[in-house]
């Protein structure tokens, strides 16, 4: 909407050109653009950043060049072609021995479903993700691949969403690979490290323990974009067969959280793969039977402790 109002003949495509093509012409004449050249062999990442709460106009086989309109198209539309875009120009990177650029836009952070559902398809990790507490099936579906979420709290509590109803604490004791980062740090933020303000304020503010806020500092690691090198020096050098890899002396996350982490997503795995090869039933009645003794268990607990409990309502029900 902003580029077309600049001039109104230009279609989605030239904005699609206006970012990509210095860059390919970078990567293919590196001599000719020296500047762009060497920008690139810095940068690990590239967002996207829209108001997804504003009015969009719906489109389906529309291509860019026909784009013209003065309304945004979809964000999932415009999210698929910049995708289509950096994937052809990773591979051509990739090819020539150089580095590529992950994609991590903004997405979930308000408006249409249909934005986190492009982003699981398209993308490694997204920034913000919040609206995934209304969207269980989704949910579900990035714990089970570990789409990273970067989530900023403080920017959420000015814009959309206040720290008390902010899903960021359940969606990190779900498993979900989710970490912190600022947002607009020179808005938000009153400290000098806005990063460690987001620590010190999701800490206080949802009672996390230390072991927490390592394993969330971890997670930001993995999601990064540094070098395989400096994630060997900071989390291990095995860190990347998987969480239960890492070096607890180095990501101070013990190896039994990082074990119940592993073992809890092998589980949903297994669980996956037996439903699609049609044995629902069998994973169905094993679970009634594993809920029902884990149910047992739970009670008899209560009833050999029943003297010391307060008396409560329900009590004469046991």
């Amino acid at each position: 909407r902003i580029f077309k109002s600049k001039n109104p003949t230009r279609t989605f495509q030239d904005m699609l050109d206006n970012i990509f093509l210095p860059m390919f012409e970078a990567t293919l004449h590196p001599e000719q653009h020296p500047e762009v050249a060497e920008l690139l062999k810095h940068v690990v990442g590239l967002d996207s950043v829209d108001d997804e709460g504003a009015q969009e106009d719906v489109c389906h086989h529309e291509c860019p060049f026909d784009w013209a309109k003065e309304t945004n198209p979809s964000y999932w539309w415009q999210l698929y072609f910049i995708w289509a875009n950096l994937e052809v120009l990773n591979r051509l990177r990739h090819a020539q021995g150089l580095n590529t650029i992950a994609f991590r836009p903004h997405a979930g952070e308000t408006g249409d479903p249909m934005h986190l559902a492009s982003t699981y398809l398209l993308c490694p990790s997204i920034n913000h993700g919040v609206n995934l507490h209304n969207q269980v099936s989704l949910q579900y579906l990035y714990y089970l691949d570990q789409i990273g979420l970067s989530v900023s709290p403080l920017s959420n509590n000015f814009l959309f969403r206040k720290i008390a109803s902010n899903p960021f604490p359940k969606l990190f004791r779900r498993g979900l690979n989710v970490t912190l980062s600022t947002d607009d740090p020179l808005l938000f933020h009153m400290s000098d490290d806005a990063l460690l303000e987001e620590y010190a304020v999701a800490r206080a503010s949802f009672d996390l323990s230390m072991t927490d806020v390592q394993e969330i500092a971890r997670n930001s690691v993995l999601q990064s974009g540094f070098e395989h090198e400096l994630k060997q020096e900071w989390l291990g050098k095995e860190y990347h067969k998987g969480v239960t890899f890492c070096d607890e002396r180095k990501t101070h996350v013990p190896l039994i959280r990082a074990k119940y982490r592993a073992e809890h997503l092998a589980i949903e795995h297994m669980l996956v793969h037996l439903i699609a090869a049609g044995k629902t039933e069998e994973v169905l009645t094993e679970m009634k039977v594993q809920f029902g003794l884990a149910r047992d268990a739970h009670r008899q607990i209560l009833l050999d402790n029943f003297d010391t409990v307060p008396s409560f309502p329900e009590q004469g029900q046991l």
